[in-house]
């Protein structure tokens, strides 16, 4: 329970498994084995009488395994990583403020939950790895927060994933990566319930993904292989309420299988496989009063897969790429409002497989 006047700052988290990896000098190989058979969890809870403060801050997050590897200016990298988590597993986070007769300035609310997580960075040399990820587990985020007035910026948010690989070439670095990812666990879900009396900005935002893989690069070649299967319910609501507002708004972001490869260099290779064979939902909701600017935003997809390469570069892209969506693709956007408002908006968008490849010149 807090009263305070200048900021309330609070940090959770709960990991399974973690290693660290990096080297400046000589190469590098890792090969490593991540197993979760318990559940994770993380949880904060702000009770505030009056006030939290100029800028209340809230930060909770819940691991399974979780690795990284790097290579800075050093030698080429290069391993096998494997990560699962077990049936019995649930990778939870919960964050929330009561506050419905108390006030802040302004809030940032973030809560997350990942079941397995790697990460690879290199600079001026080569990356070449495998990673291999399977959850049989479960990966939710909640984000619940009550607040009676706050005259700044409120923004809440709660992301959910089951598999999650990063990877980040820079300078004149060259990676080469396979990427399996599996999803059979009973859900991925996000979900924000975010409730104001009288609110200048107050937006509320969930982000479900069963399955993620970003890679980029910026001078060398970049070449990825990926297979990706999700075969569990994945769910994104965000439920965003305010009496009086400024700016309220509510947007859920649900996605079965997600890839994104760019190369801001000149070759940039990808061979993609995707299938989703389980439900996607995402719905948004806001409700309010009087106001100004009110909507709500929903896109649900099966799968997705963004690559891109550099024009200006005489750049080369090659890219195969399968998708398969066999479960259905829901997503439901609701605005309400019962007086005055200057703008009203809400968007729904829902997509069984979706593919987009471009060059273009950086920055551009």
């Amino acid at each position: 329970m807090v009263d305070v006047s200048t900021a309330t700052t609070g940090v959770t988290t709960a990991t399974g498994n973690s290693l660290s990896s990096a080297v400046q000098t000589g190469s590098l190989n890792v090969q490593t084995a991540q197993t979760v058979s318990a559940n994770v969890a993380a949880s904060t809870t702000l009770t505030v009488t009056t006030n939290a403060g100029a800028q209340t801050s809230l930060t909770t997050a819940a691991t399974g395994n979780a690795s990284d590897a790097g290579s800075y200016a050093g030698g080429p990298l290069t391993g096998t990583v494997t990560q699962s988590i077990g049936a019995a597993s649930n990778i939870t986070a919960d964050s929330s403020i009561a506050a419905s007769a108390a006030q802040t300035g302004a809030a940032t609310i973030d809560t997350q939950a990942i079941a397995n997580s790697h990460g690879i960075t290199v600079q001026d040399t080569s990356a070449t790895m495998t990673v291999n990820q399977s959850s049989a587990g479960l990966a939710q985020a909640t984000g619940g927060n009550e607040l009676m007035y706050t005259p700044g910026t409120a923004s809440m948010s709660s992301s959910a994933v089951s598999n999650n690989v990063t990877a980040v070439g820079t300078g004149n670095a060259n990676q080469t990566l396979t990427v399996g990812q599996t999803m059979t666990g009973a859900r991925t879900q996000a979900a924000e319930f975010d409730d104001a009396g009288n609110a200048q900005t107050f937006a509320g935002q969930a982000t479900a993904t069963a399955n993620n893989l970003a890679a980029t690069n910026e001078t060398g070649a970049l070449a990825v292989t990926d297979s990706q299967a999700n075969a569990g319910y994945l769910r994104a609501q965000a439920v965003v309420t305010s009496y009086e507002f400024g700016t309220g708004s509510a947007s859920a972001y649900g996605v079965g299988n997600s890839v994104l490869v760019g190369n801001s260099g000149p070759s940039m290779s990808l061979e993609n496989t995707q299938a989703n064979t389980s439900g996607v939902d995402a719905i948004a909701s806001f409700t309010g009063n009087n106001g100004y600017d009110a909507s709500a935003n929903a896109t649900a997809m099966g799968n997705a897969v963004t690559a891109y390469a550099c024009s200006n570069c005489g750049g080369v892209m090659t890219v195969n790429s399968n998708q398969t969506s066999s479960g259905g693709v829901s997503a439901s956007s609701t605005t309400t409002t019962t007086a005055g408002n200057r703008s009203v908006t809400g968007a729904a968008t829902a997509v069984g497989n979706n593919a987009t490849f471009y060059v273009s010149k950086p920055g551009g």
